[in-house]
């Protein structure tokens, strides 16, 4: 797990896993941010018809990127919700919730508006496009209405809605937890994935499919919702310094089997590309299938106890720490450069290597990007501090102009 000694702040204006900043003089978890940078890497790739995603699709199991976001967005968020609520009590903290699920919406919103400007003007210039917004392009008003409702959410384009969702469900989570403890809610959600598995949501949705404006994507709420309170759970018990796993002997060493057991399955040579309908379930991505549960929550234990060596090498992983900090803006904008390239390679406009080549270049992009947003934060700062510290040595900053001010850098 992390250091002892490890404190924590996080910038709230950054990733769409929900961190917040908390003014304490406490130092940032850079481990993480290091991990959601390399994540954000493999997403690009993963997003792309390049041969790169042989690479980047489920390297350590039968798990992929959005199981890790998912997870620890909520570790993260976890930690955050119990930390404000025991200095500044819950409704403050389920309002700073509420306020970064604002956020996620407004990038959620910009995300679809320039994926419906690009396909509404340039059709003709990338036709895959047409693939991607098929319901947009026969009802173009219903697909707007129901993105502005989260009830319309397009391939590549359906991560931010749902972690708006999950976001909003965290002050509901403490509520609960607090009210009946955290094993009630722990069982209550177990019963929901399983729920889930029943494939309920697809029967939901068959009563509704002649709607234009609902086109939910393929993550499951109901299943998915398991690791985010998992997540949760386990973030608060970590702020509050509680074990995290139960002490048996060698519990460790039989997580490590049983971990790498998983990769070599995954991994294994396979005659042909079919799979049985029960393996198929017992995977399945978008239910979060039992083993594809099990061998995430396997990998995690094994993975988690190295993460703490990143803070060796934080210069060296300043280009992923950067785009961890910044999340957010670098993740939509991103996923816009993602449905460019689909639309430019899809239908056969570019072949390989050039493919590799142009998701190479995206890439590229987001160290850049990161930079870029890193140094207008800090502009903004270093102007708001030096108004604050101009007003105060003039003698002049009333309190209003004060906590204005604080605030305004708070934001930031």
């Amino acid at each position: 797990m992390l250091p002892d000694n490890h404190t924590l702040e996080f910038d709230d204006s950054d990733a769409p896993e929900g961190n917040e900043v908390v003014r304490h003089k406490m130092k940032r978890l850079i481990e993480f941010d290091a991990l959601r940078g390399l994540l954000l890497l493999m997403m690009i790739v993963d997003h792309s018809p390049s041969s790169l995603r042989r690479f980047t699709d489920q390297p350590l199991g039968f798990f992929t990127t959005a199981e890790c976001f998912v997870f620890i967005s909520a570790f993260l968020a976890g930690m955050l919700f119990r930390k404000r609520m025991e200095k500044t009590g819950f409704a403050a903290a389920r309002s700073s919730t509420i306020r970064r699920a604002w956020r996620i919406y407004g990038a959620h919103i910009a995300t679809v508006a320039f994926t419906f400007t690009l396909g509404s003007l340039f059709l003709s210039e990338f036709p895959p496009t047409a693939n991607l917004l098929d319901h947009y392009l026969m009802n173009p008003w219903a697909a707007i209405g129901g993105s502005l409702l989260l009830l319309f959410r397009p391939p590549l384009m359906d991560i931010l809605p749902l972690y708006v969702l999950l976001s909003l469900l965290t002050p509901v989570v403490f509520w609960a937890a607090g009210n009946w403890g955290w094993r009630t809610v722990l069982l209550a959600s177990f019963a929901a994935w399983l729920i889930s598995q029943t494939h309920v949501r697809e029967t939901l949705l068959a009563a509704v499919k002649d709607l234009p404006f609902v086109q939910l994507g393929p993550f499951d709420l109901l299943a998915w919702q398991i690791l985010w309170v998992s997540g949760l759970y386990i973030g608060q018990r970590y702020i509050g310094g509680e074990s995290l796993l139960p002490r048996l002997p060698f519990l460790r060493q039989v997580i490590l089997l049983l971990a790498i057991a998983f990769l070599l399955w995954r991994w294994r040579p396979v005659a042909g590309s079919t799979m049985a309908v029960v393996e198929i379930w017992l995977f399945d991505k978008w239910h979060l299938g039992p083993l594809r549960l099990i061998n995430f929550a396997l990998a995690a234990c094994v993975i988690a106890p190295f993460l703490k060596s990143f803070n060796r090498w934080e210069q060296f992983l300043r280009p992923l720490l950067l785009i961890g900090r910044h999340m957010l803006p670098v993740f939509s904008i991103e996923i816009c450069l993602s449905v460019m390239l689909i639309g430019r390679t899809d239908s056969g406009m570019t072949a390989e290597p050039v493919t590799s080549l142009l998701v190479i270049c995206q890439l590229v992009t987001a160290p850049l990007l990161a930079w870029l947003f890193e140094k207008r934060s800090a502009a903004k700062q270093s102007a708001v501090a030096g108004d604050q510290v101009k007003a105060e040595s003039a003698g002049h900053a009333s309190p209003g102009v004060t906590m204005r001010a604080r605030g305004h850098a708070h934001a930031s």
